[in-house]
């Protein structure tokens, strides 16, 4: 009997989540930033990591932790760019839209 509840318990705690990788580019610099973004079962947004970025470090060290709380509060790619960050910004939301449109 303790086996069943204790196994019942963990399948009710387990969320499933999904998982994509997005790229985002910019000509102008070359920028390129490479995201993997996880979104638990109710479709929100979990998690966001960074796996590649060569955009300035000194900008992207600041701005990045800021896009990515932000798009975890909208749930959205749609956000805000970070004045001063601007290629920096862009890169990281065509890498987040990519992600999630591939997740769908």
């Amino acid at each position: 009997m303790k086996k069943i509840l204790i196994f019942s318990f963990l399948i009710s705690t387990l969320t499933f989540s999904s998982e994509s990788i997005g790229v985002g580019k910019d000509d102008k610099y070359g920028y390129e930033i490479k995201l993997k973004l996880e979104k638990d079962s109710n479709g929100k947004i979990k998690n966001i990591e960074i796996l590649e970025d060569n955009t300035k470090k000194s900008i992207s060290r600041k701005a990045l932790p800021k896009l990515i709380a932000e798009a975890k509060i909208k749930n959205s790619a749609d956000i805000d760019s970070i004045a001063g960050a601007t290629y920096t910004s862009d890169v990281f939301k065509k890498a987040l839209k990519a992600a999630l449109e591939n997740t769908k």
